[in-house]
């Protein structure tokens, strides 16, 4: 099985294998190259009169091999720009059997681009602009700062050696084993330990400047938060979510944490969220540091979903690791699953779980509803096509994946497998089917054939639930998003996890083929499919079932989550033309007086779904009476929470209050005291001599950037500029970020302009700087127009702007761009546009966004056939 993955991959030779890396490098912090002294022991497998390793954007001087037979010099060096390899060509041959040592000299570049060896921009306290230097090796470019053998597969010993300016400070995965200065004092050269056995992409190092706060763990890691200098007390958060999560992972995977330090450091420019990087990793900054008084709990939320999910990783990546690309998966599914597991059992109060179904699991069945998807195992032959599978397949599916095989086996065979499928392969490389026979040797389930059907094959099941008198039949058939029947066949098996008013039923049975049978009793009440949402799926009931479910809902017979579930799953089913779109309306009045935060993120996306067609597309009397019916909800629910924090708030009651204001800024435009209180409390932000504290009373932390969309969606010069002065007095990345998402909401297209052509002015990091186009976009049908063709006629900037960072950026630009598009010949533009001007890394997104886009013009088509789309329609009884 196992040859029969491999056959056919792109992967260097394997005469040669790599046991340690001895590395000395030395980066010049103002010419912005680095020198490279390297030698590697390597394994002699196979004889060889040449080494060929991965090498990107690196000179090699020279380099030679020594063996047991003697030196073989390199007598010629070439490289291939394509497969960014580089072949040493040798006067004599390295015999088979022995040991050998690589020995190169070579140099570098600190590029711009964040990726490999790069460098970083900050601005110090004292307003002078600093240059620090930081490693993004995930996914090929270690060979960027080194020659090696970059599969993840190839894993070595790394003993580095850093020789820094002496005013700096530098940190690798392992702690210092001894410095010293040299150069008369004006370097330091500063030698780690040597590190576990571990893949390239793992390896890491730092230089800059830096402040840095610290705590033990009760188990007795050390663990630091570094941070620029004079933001060591925004590290505090972090630095506490850390220490608790480290601890509990230690029990959880029965294995203790096994290096002796772990630093979390942030970075100024991060292409990503978060490296894992074994005992160092790094982050974005708005992902690790947050101010301890002033983070909304959203923030709050963030930075510990990010921590935990990289402190995962130490286990789930990095002490045992995928053998190869197309299990990627088991990496990110598993850290995805396991950071709401963590977050569950650090902040209970934050219900996780529920709110998981909404964010995680949501994401999942969106991608994977279109025929452009990819399976969770997707194979890879090129290590380079592994860049597109960095996605919400590998991440939210593959957590809901994990979460499915929880549900199965219950807490108990699941964490006995996985302790033992730890202990196993610790320090060493597995496929999926390695996990699989560890929770099937635990549990004596069918693990691997139920969880087969999930990951070697992309999509999931719609289960159509039918009612005849106390019988429900339920038949499965694949989604897609567009309601297409495709003419494959697929089935999977499925776990029937339901309930009905006496509870959740004792002992689910699998459903293997396309239909099944499920016997009620006779006083049911009501019947949930997918109970606990712990299945990736969606349900369909038909009208006698779907109005008992509704009933439920109103009785508040019906937990959060499963709430959410089933509106999730009737706006999917919306979409895809198969529930007419005033049935949606009528499930959504179902919900008149909810309170949830995580119900009311599933009713936005409902209302956002709608109103691409009633308002961008349709407008009118019926448009109008649409927002009407949007406000109906959220004005008596801001009535409720009111715009005030008070000390009683839990955490889901803050987030509620962002997420309602939000809406409001859109569909409650025309309630003139919300609008003008919203100014006023803008205003008090604006105000020099107001103190922090009446800051904050005035715009609660969880309704700042609600109140920014409030103010922008009305505002003309006066109060863009004070938008833009606020960017300006601030140099906390959040709350610019913040501002670079709702600036572009203005209705002037002149403002508009402004904001996209700061965007790619070179004033904005180029981590951050697609978040302008949200803005425009969102603001409507103009913006949207506006903003892609911005795109278009500047394209060519925007691809030298990214010319060889990570392809997500341009992903998120063109996402970023098209917003909101749903018809046919929007999708028939962005189709043309890039058959003219292909971009072969961003194929596979492209290729969901075309198909998203036409799925929507369907359902707008849909809208516009229906009563909804009549000027005398009345949300309230149709």
């Amino acid at each position: 099985m196992a040859d029969d993955k491999a056959a056919g991959r792109v992967v260097l030779p394997p005469c040669l294998e790599p046991t340690k890396y001895i590395l000395k490098i030395t980066p010049d912090m103002e010419r912005f190259v680095f020198d490279g002294e390297m030698s590697v022991e390597l394994d002699c497998r196979e004889a060889t009169s040449e080494v060929v390793v991965h090498s990107k954007e690196l000179h090699i001087r020279e380099a030679c091999v020594e063996h047991d037979g003697g030196v073989a010099n390199a007598v010629g060096i070439s490289y291939d720009l394509k497969l960014t390899t580089c072949t040493i060509k040798l006067d004599g041959e390295v015999p088979a059997g022995g040991k050998a040592v690589l020995n190169v000299n070579y140099m570098g570049y600190l590029n711009n681009q964040m990726a490999g060896f790069y460098r970083s921009n900050y601005t110090a306290a004292n307003g002078e602009r600093r240059v620090m230097a930081s490693t993004q090796f995930e996914a090929l470019d270690a060979r960027r700062a080194f020659p090696c053998w970059d599969e993840p597969a190839r894993k070595a010993v790394f003993e580095l050696t850093l020789v820094v300016p002496a005013n700096l400070h530098c940190f690798s995965n392992m702690p210092e084993a001894e410095a010293a200065l040299i150069e008369e004092g004006r370097l330091r050269s500063v030698q780690f330990l040597p590190s576990p056995r571990m893949s390239t992409y793992l390896l890491a190092f730092c230089v800059g400047e830096f402040d840095f706060v610290q705590k033990l763990t009760d188990h007795g890691v050390i663990v630091k938060v570094y941070t620029p200098p004079g933001k060591s007390d925004s590290g505090h958060y972090a630095l506490d979510v850390a220490c608790r999560c480290l601890d509990l992972y230690d029990d959880f995977f029965g294995l203790e944490y096994p290096l002796p330090k772990l630093d979390m450091v942030a970075i100024p420019e991060f292409a990503m969220g978060a490296m894992e990087n074994w005992g160092l990793v790094t982050y974005r900054m708005v992902d690790l540091l947050i101010d301890p008084v002033l983070a909304s709990p959203q923030q709050k939320q963030r930075v510990a979903t990010v921590v935990n999910h990289e402190l995962a990783h130490q286990w789930f990546g990095n002490l045992v690791t995928m053998q190869w690309w197309d299990d990627l998966w088991l990496n990110e599914g598993f850290a995805s699953w396991t950071e709401t597991f963590a977050n569950d059992a650090l902040f209970p109060e934050w219900k996780m779980w529920e709110q998981f179904t909404s964010s995680t699991q949501g994401a999942a069945l969106r991608l994977d509803s279109l025929r452009s998807s990819h399976p969770i195992q997707v194979p890879i032959k090129h290590a380079e096509e592994v860049e597109e599978v960095f996605d919400a397949i590998s991440y939210c599916k593959g957590s809901s994946v994990v979460r499915l095989a929880h549900a199965v086996l219950g807490a108990e065979a699941f964490q006995a497998g996985l302790q033992a499928y730890m202990a196993e392969h610790q320090y060493g490389n597995t496929e999926t089917t390695d996990l699989w026979r560890a929770w099937e040797v635990a549990s004596g389930k069918p693990i691997g054939e139920i969880m087969s059907s999930w990951t070697q094959q992309m999509g999931f099941p719609l289960l159509t639930a039918t009612l005849s008198g106390s019988t429900v039949k339920v038949t499965q058939r694949w989604f897609l998003s567009d309601g297409s029947v495709p003419e494959e066949k697929k089935t999977w098996v499925v776990p029937l996890i339901y309930a009905t008013k006496e509870g959740k039923v004792a002992n689910p049975e699998l459903m293997r083929g396309e239909e099944h049978s499920i016997t009620l009793p006779a006083e049911f009440g009501f019947l949930k499919l997918n109970w606990g949402q712990e299945v990736p799926l969606r349900v369909h009931y038909d009208d006698a079932l779907l109005d008992i479910m509704c009933g439920a809902i109103r009785a508040g017979d019906v937990p959060a989550g499963d709430r959410a579930g089933f509106l999730s799953d009737c706006v999917a089913l919306a979409k895809a033309c198969i529930m007419p779109p005033e049935k949606l309306v009528q499930v959504l009045r179902a919900f008149a007086d909810e309170r949830d935060s995580t119900v009311w993120e599933t009713m936005s996306a409902a209302f956002s779904l709608l109103s691409n067609a009633m308002l961008n597309e349709i407008g009118g009397a019926a448009g109008d009476k649409y927002t009407a019916f949007v406000a109906s909800f959220v004005a008596p629910a801001i009535s409720d929470i009111g715009w005030d924090a008070s000390e009683s708030d839990a955490h889901l009651d803050k987030t509620l209050r962002g997420t309602l204001f939000s809406l409001a800024g859109k569909y409650c435009a025309s309630d003139e005291a919300l609008a003008a209180e919203a100014k006023r409390r803008f205003q008090v932000l604006l105000n020099r001599d107001a103190s922090d504290a009446e800051k904050a009373a005035a715009v609660p932390t969880e309704l700042r950037v609600s109140l920014y969309k409030m103010v922008m969606r009305a505002a003309g010069e006066a109060d863009f500029e004070a938008m833009m002065g606020l960017f300006a007095a601030t140099d906390d990345n959040q709350a610019q970020k913040e501002i670079m998402q709702c600036v572009g909401l203005t209705p002037s297209e002149a403002l508009r302009r402004r904001v996209l052509d700061w965007a790619i002015s070179g004033e904005l990091k180029l981590q951050d700087f697609f978040y302008t186009f949200a803005g425009v976009t969102s603001s409507g049908r103009d913006g949207l127009v506006q903003a892609w063709a911005f795109f278009k006629d500047n394209f060519a900037h925007i691809k030298s702007m990214l010319a060889t960072a990570s392809p997500s950026l341009m992903s998120a630009v063109i996402v970023y761009s098209t917003m909101g598009a749903s018809s046919l010949e929007f999708a028939q533009d962005i189709e043309s546009f890039f058959e003219a001007n292909p971009l072969p890394q961003n194929s596979r997104r492209i290729a969901q966004l075309l198909e998203n886009v036409r799925s929507l013009a369907k359902f707008t088509d849909a809208v516009r056939a229906s009563p909804l789309a009549s000027d005398a329609v009345d949300f309230a009884t149709i």
